[in-house]
């Protein structure tokens, strides 16, 4: 399956690199590598990551990835997998 980044996700991945640049650049490049290596596993097991708790949608999943949560969508129809967001684990999930 292909794996693709919403405009929600690809921003908020952006804005969380920024954050930690701020203070530690290194961290925040190694921080990126580390959540595209996360994903990168979804296009071979679409189904490693848990059903969101807070949703009743076994399509809609997520990987906890250390401090945060990276939502994905399975597209079965079209074969391919959706970064819907990426949310620091203590934030509240918010639905569009």
């Amino acid at each position: 399956m292909n794996v693709e980044f919403s405009e929600r996700a690809a921003r908020q991945i952006t804005d969380v690199v920024r954050y930690i640049a701020a203070d530690k650049p290194a961290a925040a490049k190694k921080w990126a590598d580390s959540v595209k290596k996360a994903v990168r596993k979804l296009s071979d097991y679409p189904h490693l990551g848990r059903v969101v708790p807070e949703f009743v949608d076994a399509s809609l999943r997520e990987l906890l990835h250390g401090e945060y949560r990276i939502v994905y969508k399975i597209d079965e129809q079209f074969s391919r997998i959706v970064i819907v967001a990426v949310y620091h684990a203590r934030r509240i999930l918010m639905p569009d």
